[in-house]
């Protein structure tokens, strides 16, 4: 009789249920992104993995543990995509207007990734509250040396919030493009005080700044690619 390896068999199980965990919540990424808009349940999710309802609860107790992962996931996504970026200006309304531009000009690439973004913004406050953090470091320094009009940084982080969220809803719904965003970036920075030299200045320099990390991270992809091996030399044929 054959040896039963109860440790491979545990591998095996914990696969599995790793890859319809990964299956599920790509599921609701996918139904979070959805241009229709329509409520998102733990049916419609399932039915889009293609799993039997009973087995979302296997992975999760019930879809606001869902949408907290998937908020996590999200949020983390955007950290590793825009602090780099951002660290690399030195005044805080560069730095802002860098991470904003960064932000849009990714979802104006990706309609559904803006869809995803602004019903995350809604339905799970981590997402929220996580963009409101980044904006508040910046505009924290803003307001410490005197450039931030508003009575609060709190006040500034939501009206900032608030538009980019806006600006991610006409990006999903296909009203505006990527030509539209350098109005909008200087649209959030005179909403927080800045004369329209200034924010036309500020734009500029956290345009170049977001050209140079997309060719930056271009490089770098190009780099992780693995190198088609070139074909070797044919003889020439005989005559």
């Amino acid at each position: 009789m054959a040896r039963v390896n109860l440790e491979r068999r545990a591998q095996i199980g914990l696969a599995k249920r790793a890859r319809t965990r990964a299956a599920i919540l790509q599921a609701a990424r996918g139904c979070y992104a959805a241009q229709n808009g329509t409520p998102v349940t733990v049916e419609s999710v399932m039915q889009a993995a293609g799993l039997a309802k009973g087995t979302f609860y296997v992975h999760f107790e019930d879809l606001p543990a869902l949408e907290a992962e998937l908020g996590e996931a999200l949020i983390q996504e955007m950290d590793e995509r825009l602090q780099p970026a951002r660290l690399t200006a030195d005044h805080p309304l560069t730095r802002l207007a860098t991470a904003i531009t960064i932000l849009l000009r990714d979802l104006a690439g990706a309609r559904t990734q803006a869809r995803l973004v602004v019903r995350a913004a809604v339905t799970v406050p981590e997402v929220r509250d996580a963009m409101r953090t980044h904006l508040r470091q910046d505009l924290a320094d803003a307001e410490a040396a005197g450039l931030l009009a508003l009575p609060s940084v709190d006040l500034a982080a939501r009206l900032v919030t608030a538009l980019c969220v806006q600006a991610a809803r006409e990006i999903g719904d296909g009203r505006i493009n990527v030509s539209t965003l350098p109005d909008i970036v200087r649209a959030i920075l005179r909403l927080i005080g800045c004369a329209p030299s200034d924010a036309a200045m500020h734009e500029s320099r956290a345009a170049r700044h977001a050209d140079a990390f997309a060719q930056e991270t271009a490089a770098t992809d190009g780099k992780k690619r693995p190198r088609r091996m070139a074909r070797a030399p044919q003889g020439r044929p005989r005559q």
